[in-house]
């Protein structure tokens, strides 16, 4: 006999179906959504339920409440969602911890061709994404953008079209790492440029073995087994 879903269950999906809902209609930002009530109909769940969803919703930036207005899409960063991940994974810290090891192990082994194959252009681009961070450090801004494009452009350089359709894996552990472990992300971004730098300038030596062991340092992975 079928047991009835549990509370988390209900909130799980109503979440993933609204987060379904803003992605795949391409909702401008701005747009209001329906009201929590006509989403309560709709999903066929409490309104409890919707309130639920919502406040995660919130918490990813996809969409904002204002008190007296109603529902409205956020003005997001699509590259930061990755949906087609996002609607698979469990969000929890097992799953966080399986997409950091996993992304640790794309790119360690992607190392090797990055230092082969980077360019001048890749290089200097890596550069001006790392100033960019900095001076968005300084301003107190979010450096996520930033941090997503440098190792985003660390695949791409790898020429192989393999590894390039794994960024979206690192895309989504970024993500997550935002959601749930935020201080892994905030805590310490001038620490973020000075590791981006001695990458870069492995890289720019295209020394593969000093690269390796600067990205370890980066993603903290000296217990990482080599």
């Amino acid at each position: 006999m079928l047991e009835p879903l549990a509370r988390d269950t209900l909130t799980k999906q109503a979440t993933d179906t609204l987060r379904r809902f803003i992605l795949t209609e391409d909702l401008k930002p701005g747009e209001q959504l329906p009201s929590e009530r006509e989403l309560s109909e709709s999903l066929s769940v409490s309104r409890n339920i919707v309130r639920e969803a919502l406040s995660v919703l919130v918490a990813e930036g996809l969409i904002v409440k204002q008190p007296g207005r109603g529902i409205f899409v956020a003005n997001f960063d699509r590259d930061l969602v990755a949906p087609q991940i996002a609607v698979s994974v469990d969000y929890n810290g097992r799953s966080l911890a399986a997409l950091s090891e996993a992304r640790a192990a794309v790119e360690l082994g992607a190392i090797t061709l990055i230092a082969k194959r980077i360019t001048t252009a890749e290089l200097e681009r890596l550069e001006a994404i790392n100033r960019s961070l900095e001076e968005n450090m300084r301003q107190r801004r979010s450096t996520i953008k930033d941090d997503v494009e440098f190792h985003k452009l660390l695949l791409q350089s790898t020429r192989n079209p393999v590894l390039i359709e794994l960024i979206p894996l690192l895309v989504e552990h970024f993500r997550l790492a935002v959601m749930y472990r935020p201080s892994a992300i905030f805590h310490n971004p001038e620490r973020v440029v000075s590791e981006h730098r001695a990458i870069i300038a492995a890289l720019q030596a295209h020394d593969s073995a000093a690269a390796r062991q600067a990205l370890i340092e980066h993603l903290h992975l000296q217990d990482f087994d080599t």
